[in-house]
This record gives C-alpha cells, sequence and structure tokens, in this order.
C-alpha cells in the first residue's frame, strides 16, 4: 500500500519466491453460503501481496466430488507452504466416516509440518452433538473439529469439545456496539456493520508480536462476532510433540485478546507457536473462522482504515507462517532491493549504524516489522546486537557481492553469514570501547568527591 513510491524498478532479477497457501475446508468457498465465504480474504491477499514475493491461494473442499473425496496426502501438501483450515463439521457421521482426518493425513501433515510447513487453525463455537454421531462423544462439539482436532500441534491450541457455544448464556461475544442500539446477540446487523472489535495485544519489549505490527502503528482491530471460539494452551509440552531448539523449546502463547461487550471478560483471540525455533512449521490458532468470512469484511469500507488494517493482518499472517527455506529467498529478493536503493547508497559509506537505519526505515515502508525483523536476524531467539548495525553490516556485504554484476554468484547465505558476523564484531568493538572509556573512572571520582 505504501511501496510505489519508493520500490521503482531495482528489484532482483530472479523470480520471485512463490508463497503458496492452500484454504481446506469442508464447506465453504470463495463466493455464496451467505457470506461464509472466503474470497474478501483471497482477494484481499493477492492485491496486496509485496514485491519480494509472489503469493499463489487455492481452496480445496474436502467433499467436493464426494465424502472425503479430496484428502490430505503428501502430495497435495506438497504444493503448499500453508495451509488455512476453515472447517465446519463436527465429527464423523453415519454415511460420512471420514468427515474427521484419518491416521495417513495426520501422518503427512506432521511430516509436512515437521519440515517447515506454516499452519492457521480456525473453527468455532460449540454446538450441540449431532443427532447419530457417536455417543460417547461429548454433549458439546465444536464447529471445525472434524478438521482440526487431529492437525499435530494445532489442534492442541482450540477447544473442540465443550463450550462456549451460541447461546447468549455461556457464548463469547465481541460485537461492538453501534449507534442504533441494535441488539449485540444478534448477528445482523452487528457482523455486516463497520465497527470492528479492539484488541487487547500482548507486548514484549515494548512491541506486539509481529502479526499485529502494522506500518503505522499496531494492528488493533478485528472483526467481531456474537459467538467466538476459545484458544487453548496445553497444560504439558511433550518434546516429541513440541520439540527443542538450540535456544530451548518453544512453546504457544496468546498474543491477541478480544473483550466480551456484555460483562467485560477478556479471553484470547490469537495464539501464535513459532515452531521455526525449534526447526519445525510455524502456527497461527485463530478463535473464530469469523474473522476471516465475507459476512464480517462486507461491512468495512474499501480503502478505510479498518479493512487497510486487516489487509496488513492477513499478509502479516502469510509472510509469518512462511517456512525459512523460502524466507532465505525472500530476504535475497529485499536485499539486492536495498543494494540498489539511492537513499542507501548515499550514506554507505558511513560506518554501520547510519546506512542500518536508513534501510531499516525502508524496510518498515514495504513490508512492516516482521519482515525487518526476519531479514535482521533470520536465526532462533532475539539478537543483542542492535538492528542497525547488523542491517548495516548485511547491506554493505550485499554491495559488495554484487559489486562484480554477477548476479548469478550471489550467495545468500555467505552475505547473510559475513554481514552478521560483521554487525556482532563491530558491535563488540563499540563495547569494549566504552569499557575502555570508563576504566579508571572510580578512582577518579573518588579523588575527585573527597
Amino acid at each position: 500500500m505504501f511501496e510505489a513510491r519508493i520500490v521503482a524498478d531495482h528489484v532482483s532479477p530472479f523470480a520471485k519466491p512463490k508463497i503458496r497457501i492452500l484454504f481446506y475446508t469442508d464447506f465453504v468457498g470463495f463466493s455464496g453460503n451467505n457470506g461464509f465465504a472466503l474470497g474478501i480474504l483471497r482477494d484481499l491477499v493477492l492485491a496486496n501481496q509485496p514485491f519480494f514475493a509472489e503469493f499463489e491461494i487455492d481452496l480445496i473442499n474436502r467433499h467436493d466430488g464426494g465424502h472425503a473425496a479430496k484428502k490430505l496426502t503428501p502430495e497435495v501438501l506438497g504444493r503448499y507452504e500453508q495451509v488455512w483450515f476453515f472447517g465446519l463439521l463436527q465429527s464423523n457421521m453415519p454415511g460420512e466416516p471420514e468427515n474427521e482426518l484419518v491416521d495417513a493425513e495426520v501422518a503427512a501433515l506432521r511430516s509436512w509440518m515437521d519440515a517447515g510447513g506454516g499452519v492457521l487453525i480456525t473453527g468455532d463455537h460449540s454446538n450441540p452433538r449431532p443427532p447419530g454421531a457417536d455417543p460417547s462423544l461429548p454433549d458439546y462439539l465444536n464447529l471445525g473439529r472434524a478438521l482440526g482436532h487431529r492437525v499435530p500441534r494445532a489442534g492442541e491450541l482450540r477447544v473442540w469439545n465443550d463450550r462456549p457455544d451460541a447461546s447468549i448464556e455461556f457464548s463469547h461475544n465481541t460485537h461492538t456496539p453501534d449507534p442504533w442500539g441494535s441488539d449485540i446477540n444478534n448477528p445482523i446487523p452487528n457482523d455486516l456493520d463497520p465497527y470492528p472489535q479492539e484488541l487487547i495485544l500482548r507486548k514484549r519489549f515494548g512491541r506486539p508480536h509481529a502479526l499485529f505490527q502494522g506500518r503505522r502503528g499496531p494492528i488493533t482491530v478485528f472483526p467481531d462476532h456474537m459467538h467466538e471460539g476459545q484458544l487453548l494452551i496445553p497444560a504439558q509440552f511433550p518434546t516429541d510433540v513440541w520439540p527443542a531448539g538450540r535456544l530451548g523449546q518453544p512453546k504457544p502463547e496468546i498474543v491477541a485478546q478480544g473483550t466480551d461487550k456484555r460483562n467485560g471478560q477478556v479471553y484470547g483471540v490469537s495464539t501464535v507457536y513459532d515452531g521455526a525455533a525449534a526447526g519445525v512449521g510455524r502456527i497461527v490458532a485463530d478463535a473464530t473462522w469469523h474473522h476471516y468470512f465475507d459476512i464480517n469484511l462486507w461491512g468495512f469500507e474499501k480503502g478505510g482504515e479498518v479493512l487497510d488494517r486487516l489487509t496488513e493482518y492477513y499478509v502479516n499472517l502469510t509472510l509469518w507462517l512462511t517456512p525459512r527455506r523460502v524466507k532465505l529467498d525472500v530476504n535475497a529478493q529485499l536485499l539486492h532491493w536495498l543494494s540498489s536503493n539511492m537513499s542507501l547508497r548515499a550514506v554507505l559509506p558511513e560506518g554501520f549504524r547510519v546506512p542500518g537505519l536508513t534501510a531499516a526505515g525502508l524496510v518498515r515502508e514495504v513490508g512492516g516489522q516482521a519482515v525487518l525483523d526476519d531479514l535482521v536476524w533470520p536465526l532462533e531467539g532475539t539478537p543483542g546486537v542492535p538492528e542497525e548495525l547488523l542491517l548495516g553490516a548485511l547491506v554493505k556485504e550485499s554491495v559488495a557481492a554484487l559489486s562484480g554484476g554477477d548476479v548469478e554468484a550471489f550467495d545468500t547465505a555467505s552475505v547473510f553469514e559475513r554481514g552478521l558476523r560483521a554487525g556482532a564484531e563491530e558491535y563488540a568493538a563499540e563495547l569494549r570501547a566504552a569499557l575502555g572509556d570508563v576504566e579508571g573512572l572510580g578512582e577518579l571520582i573518588s579523588q575527585g568527591i573527597r
């Protein structure tokens, strides 16, 4: 939305990395279903893809062509970097024995996710167990449970069996009241109005999670709905399910909360799991698919602030769930672009910090803070080196690597290794110099005071 002014033609001659997304569902399409559809979401993501990546979106309905005719297989999953689950059905039923994922699908998903595949898991509130379903199942089953509850790791991040349901008494209602005093317990007109819910964002180091960092500040709005689902953080994290990385075991955390407008209760609407820190795929769990459906997006003005902010979130989601192997290609595109930027080239002789600050401003403008974070430190954990030093060193290394004009010889991994090392060494030199400046100050202070 802000790129055209500064991107110009200075982009990499290499083909842009593709980020391929599968919407996997058992009931919705891109249109119809009285607004229970994903067409607006698809169009927003595709119309706002950044210059440094190419997005592709497909939708597969599990039951298109017959019951469970389109299962998830290694071949299907291999065509995508991400799967976004939008299920409605609750369980297996007589005559429909494979509404739920079967063992082979679970195994295929586990292998694909362990290799870096990203997952968005959604559902909605619970309804009573359908007549004819297995009577040993709980009395209330979540909408979307059939597709969602067996997805490795991701399935553990939502409540599938039990309330909240669709009743006024036991629901989660985030409907923001409209100026006409409409009953917030009714979906119409509240789902269709232009008034979103306001989120409470968890912050770390003064900033919200990457998903909710917009180019113009935090993304604090979501579509509202009168009965959302419930997120869940597991009580235990066995390492055979939740692996550890070199810096420890990443665990899921709720990063955004909503407020029930009837009683002020606060509960989670978005959970993240940074599996990349353990070498596996990332996961985002959402309280409801109403945060993505046409019916909940229709009311927001095209080109208006609310829809723009939501679009930033959807693009952030796409980029954040992208496997690390693809992000290396994304970073190569960004470094090539930065190396050609005239504003940056003008300050390149000024050490590391000034070029780094300039480059950081450019990346925030075209991709946001989340993209900058992955560019500055494409490794586990949080760097102990200021981002401007690391980024300045990376840009200098990139310019040097491209100075010979042989773009084909550009080795992204080598550029990153040299650049990050140089930035770390520069910071160490600064710290040593600062230590030298203060050595002996204690005695000087004592002598001066006495």
